[in-house]
């Protein structure tokens, strides 16, 4: 359908809000150039208009555009390009080469640091975490709960299973520079070899939607992995749930004898 000349992208039988799909069109249309930066949004009548959708429907969708820093509105006047979105780009290659997790560092501009929310010894009742980690029973486990921020701004919540054989003492002695990687090397003596990763797309949970200031509707992407060392065993269980709006995943595949490879 089209509406004053522009296509409209809304699915009103979509079970995602529709100033949520506005929201990402508005996007897509100024990553494609159709404004440039300092350049003026058709009014909030026009756009209205084009989307065939109340004003208080569209406002809701720039006023997610403005908290993300991409347009300025000022009273009175038409919103102003302020950004054009960019979404961040995590490369998933890196992790299998050198154990690398996220912790505090610059992607390109971006910097990414991590909060510690929870850090704790506990017999997990989780039959995943059971399973993957391979426990005991009434083994205890160390779990970690970070909140990581890029520029500031929330991105992902990452949650770590670890056994607490392994890393003894951890949850008194916390982390080495703000990272995992870092403290099972220089405290431990542990670097994990191999990553198994899965992903799923999911809703946030009601704490998930307030740690990551998100709309109860945007989607999650959420990475389920296991880290092993040489011998096989399993030193991490990790679940990090990433804005799916917000984030790019990136990955590099190598021909080998044994066929394609993940790789930096």
């Amino acid at each position: 359908m089209e509406k004053n000349g522009y296509s409209v992208a809304i699915n009103r039988d979509s079970p995602i809000p529709v100033y949520y799909q506005i929201e990402l069109d508005l996007k897509k249309r100024i990553t494609k150039g159709e404004w440039a930066i300092h350049q003026s949004l058709p009014s909030e009548s026009e756009l209205a208009t084009q989307y065939d959708v109340s004003r208080i429907t569209l406002r809701q969708a720039l006023a997610e555009l403005e908290k993300d820093g991409i347009i300025k509105k000022y009273r009175g006047k038409a919103a102003i390009i302020n950004a054009v979105p960019s979404p961040f780009v995590h490369d998933l290659s890196y992790t299998l080469v050198s154990g690398r997790r996220m912790t505090q560092e610059s992607y390109g501009k971006n910097t990414m640091t991590a909060k510690v929310l929870q850090l704790e010894r506990l017999v997990s009742t989780f039959p995943e975490i059971h399973e993957s980690l391979k426990l005991r029973d009434n083994e205890k486990v160390i779990y970690m709960k970070r909140l990581f921020l890029l520029d500031k701004k929330p991105i992902a919540i990452g949650k770590s299973w670890l056994p607490d054989s392994l890393v003894p003492k951890f949850a008194e002695d916390g982390l080495i520079d703000n990272s995992l990687s870092k403290t099972l090397v220089k405290r431990y003596g542990i670097t994990p070899v191999r990553v198994e990763d899965y992903l799923d797309v999911v809703r946030p949970t009601q704490s998930e939607y307030e740690l990551l200031r998100s709309t109860y509707d945007a989607p999650l992407i959420l990475i389920k992995g296991i880290s092993y060392l040489s011998d096989g065993r399993p030193v991490e269980y990790s679940q990090t749930a990433w804005l799916g709006d917000k984030v790019r995943f990136h990955f590099t595949l190598h021909h080998t004898d044994q066929g394609f490879v993940m790789g930096p």
